[in-house]
């Protein structure tokens, strides 16, 4: 089985609970993951495990590094411009990044010495010799290119701890991640996530994808809040509806054999998506020190996964779940 992890800030932990599902549950086998952003580092956190110890540590793995990241929004916490907040030990790092951005402070004013907690995090938390050896369980990273605009897409063999930070560098808050003599961004912009690359380099036939932001929405927005949150859904799934849609038009096609036979590789598509809540719920911002809100969206991640699982696992290895022209055919 394939994931396809959609990045989106802390929102991801809605992806640590539907993982966590999957790993408890136990039928299913993760032998690649695709994904950007915070997710990337979700997803390692997974593949490591899977390495490690199978399922259980997985698991293990990924509430260590929720409860460490967590941490991660309280040491950078001292940037907060109000002294107020520092008294009444009010630590949320993402209002920190709203006051810069009013503000117009790049991070190369900012933080001129590139000082990083995230990635001394990522270097600390994960083994990257481990992850590199790796040929069954298959990870794939998205960054943007900065120069070309492009997406880059890191394997295995590639895992660094900048790979990871070039996933979730987000161009507002931290300098541009060097590799190799290329600049990267967070890879959401380009790719949310990119599905090819567990099309071409993993052997199942079946992927999920997991999405945190919704297609459509039931009311017109009108005040200012909504309609930027609603900017901010139609953006985190543009780039995934655009290979949703090219995938329902190639299975199309092998469905109806206007293709030869065993040219093309047959895709079963699954989504499991938050149906309760939306972005404006939980705020899009990247850093939340607010673990009760964390903690909420890892329960709906877990009870969504298991709600799909009840009424969509007799469809892997057989058909999509969720394919179809009203939600992904290209025009109205």
């Amino acid at each position: 089985m394939a994931i396809a992890l959609q990045g989106g800030g802390f929102q991801s932990a809605f992806a640590w609970g539907v993982l966590d599902l999957f790993l408890e549950d136990g039928r299913l086998d993760i032998t690649g993951i695709s994904t950007t952003g915070l997710g990337g580092l979700t997803g390692a956190a997974v593949i490591q495990g899977l390495i490690s110890g199978g399922p259980k540590m997985a698991s293990d793995m990924l509430r260590e590094y929720w409860m460490n990241f967590h941490e991660i929004s309280n040491q950078m916490a001292p940037l907060l411009p109000n002294p107020l907040d520092k008294i009444i030990n009010y630590y949320n790092f993402s209002d920190t990044l709203s006051h810069m951005f009013e503000k117009g402070i790049s991070p190369y004013e900012r933080n001129p010495l590139d000082i990083n907690p995230v990635l001394d995090f990522i270097k600390d938390f994960f083994d990257f010799e481990l992850i590199k050896r790796e040929q069954d369980k298959k990870i794939f990273i998205s960054a943007t290119h900065v120069k070309s605009g492009k997406i880059k897409i890191f394997s295995n063999a590639d895992m660094s701890p900048k790979v990871l930070m070039a996933s979730f560098c987000l161009p507002y808050v931290f300098h541009a991640v060097e590799i190799d003599g290329e600049y990267y961004w967070d890879g959401g912009m380009v790719a949310n996530p990119a599905i090819n690359p567990v099309i071409d380099g993993v052997p199942s036939k079946d992927i999920i994808v997991i999405q945190l932001a919704k297609n459509a929405c039931q009311d017109i927005p009108k005040t200012y809040s909504q309609i930027e949150n609603r900017i901010r859904e139609i953006n985190y799934s543009a780039h995934l509806l655009r290979e949703m849609r090219a995938i329902y038009f190639i299975s199309k096609l092998i469905d109806e054999g206007k293709v030869v036979s065993g040219s093309l590789k047959r895709i079963n598509m699954h989504i499991v998506r938050n149906e309760n809540s939306d972005i404006a719920t939980y705020d899009s911002k990247p850093f939340s020190s607010d673990w009760d809100k964390i903690t909420k969206l890892y329960t709906e991640g877990y009870n969504s996964a298991k709600r799909w699982l009840s009424n969509h696992y007799d469809s892997i290895g057989n058909n999509h779940s969720e394919l179809s022209d009203e939600v992904f055919g290209a025009y109205l």
